[in-house]
């Protein structure tokens, strides 16, 4: 039994990493599942309607505070944290996936054999900023065990780069290696009928020392949206103080980006807080390169 939550964590990692997928292929086949009630039995169309119940609307003019805090608090990376302090599961997006599992492995009789994807998406390691690069949406079969195989592999992968997620989320447990905790989540939202994953980074900016009580923080974020392509932002806070580096990966975006670049600095006033550099990038974040023996510890 190991020791403390993140030494259990830190033991899932290998087999995390080979498994793991956004969550986007799953939503998809799920979507086509509920259009056509009769393929599933009960029990897993009721499990596969509450991890689509987990997806964000977006109003026309983008999420609200309190629909994000909401969104953040049931993305799954909580579970454990709220059960260990002994509040009631929630009906979040990690609890949705291991119910799906479970419905879908009482059904076939088991853990059927897994469903390797053509591709994966690159998984949310710790200090790397978040991509939203495109994903493979395979169709989903037309027999019901060959649906349910499938749909099995997708909630396990979506399954595992959660729990990498709350990895990434986790303090460094090495004092001679100090690194800054985070929260990563991946929210889906629906922007009208199309599906947009939404990879947030959250954490203390080690750059920025506290200052008259202040402490700074850094947002990052990326989305790919189906006119625009990928895009992201970088955001710091200090006190009141605020700056913004958007991005994105197509060459007319970020034209568009830079031409309403004069709007967001009123807006962020409007807001209450004190703009500081505002600014497009031509090209996404690069990555830095991963801590030294940063899996390879707890592959121990």
């Amino acid at each position: 039994m190991p020791a403390t939550p993140a030494a259990a964590l830190a033991q899932m990692v290998p087999d995390a990493l080979a498994r793991q997928n956004t969550i986007a292929p799953l939503m998809a086949s799920l979507a086509a599942i509920a259009a056509k009630p009769g393929v599933l039995p009960e029990p897993v169309l009721r499990a596969a309607i509450q991890v689509l119940g987990q997806r964000v609307q977006l109003p026309p003019g983008g999420p609200t505070g309190p629909q994000l805090e909401t969104a953040v608090a049931k993305s799954g990376v909580y579970l454990e944290a709220a059960l260990a302090r002994g509040l009631p599961p929630a009906a979040d997006l990690k609890s949705g996936l291991v119910a799906l599992k479970g419905a879908l492995a009482t059904w076939f009789g088991g853990n059927p054999a897994p469903v390797t994807p053509a591709r994966q998406a690159a998984p949310p390691l710790r200090g790397m900023p978040p991509r939203a690069e495109p994903v493979e949406l395979p169709p989903l079969p037309e027999g019901p065990r060959e649906a349910a195989r499938a749909l099995h592999s997708q909630a396990d992968a979506a399954l595992s780069r959660l729990k990498l997620m709350q990895l990434a989320s986790l303090p460094d447990a090495d004092p001679a290696r100090p690194v800054a905790p985070e929260l990563r989540v991946e929210v889906p939202f629906l922007v009208g009928q199309d599906l947009v994953l939404a990879q947030f980074q959250v954490f203390r900016d080690g750059a920025r020392r506290k200052t008259e009580g202040k402490r700074g923080w850094t947002m990052r974020f990326a989305m790919t949206l189906p006119a625009a392509g990928e895009i992201g932002a970088e955001i710091g806070l200090l006190g009141r103080s605020v700056s913004v580096a958007l991005w994105a990966a197509d060459p007319d975006t970020s034209a568009r980006l830079e031409a309403a670049l004069p709007e967001l600095a009123p807006a962020l006033a409007a807001l209450g807080l004190e703009p500081g550099a505002v600014r497009v990038r031509n090209l996404p974040p690069e990555a830095p390169k991963p801590a030294t023996g940063q899996y390879l510890d707890s592959r121990r």
